[in-house]
């Protein structure tokens, strides 16, 4: 219980200050993913599952980096955003990484759909902090980092290596 609760507050805080400073400045600082990278590998030794489960673990992250990597290559998704989630990724088999970016999508898709209606309905006046100004009317970024986050905090506590942190898996 108590690896699990030590996952859960590393991993929240991890997420919370991507999502906080993606909103803020449109940037995932480097540190962040580093950090959540650095934390799986920690934990592992602690809900070690056999070299099958942490290949898988392994396989997942690689091919997440590639992808978003790719996605970067292209226009389609931050540097900060495509480190986020290649670093989240690692944390998860391929049942989990399919929950991640179900959440991840449709929380993209609302937060999308926000920023959308705010560009077109809300008036430039009343937006007064500089950063939910830059949030609301950048028409050229956002703050996928959010969703990202969503994504991630939804899909932990479903997780493989959350269960077995719990003794449940």
């Amino acid at each position: 219980m108590g690896l699990a609760f030590a996952i859960l507050i590393v991993f929240s805080i991890g997420m919370f200050t991507a999502a906080f400073q993606d909103a803020r400045t449109m940037t995932i600082p480097n540190w962040v993913s580093l950090m959540i990278l650095a934390s799986f590998f920690l934990i592992v030794p602690f809900v070690w599952q056999g070299w099958g489960i942490f290949g898988e673990h392994l396989l997942v992250g690689v091919t997440v980096f590639l992808v978003s990597f790719a996605m970067f290559a292209v226009g389609g998704l931050g540097g900060g955003d495509a480190k986020l989630m290649a670093a989240t990724a690692f944390w998860w088999q391929w049942p989990d990484l399919l929950l991640y970016v179900v959440y991840t999508t449709l929380a993209g898709g609302i937060i999308a759909l926000f920023i959308l209606f705010g560009r077109k309905y809300v008036p430039a006046r009343v937006l007064t902090s500089p950063w939910v100004y830059k949030l609301i009317k950048d028409e050229k970024n956002m703050p996928y980092g959010l969703a990202l986050a969503f994504g991630a905090l939804a899909t932990l506590p479903q997780s493989q290596i959350f269960l077995a942190a719990l003794g449940i898996s």
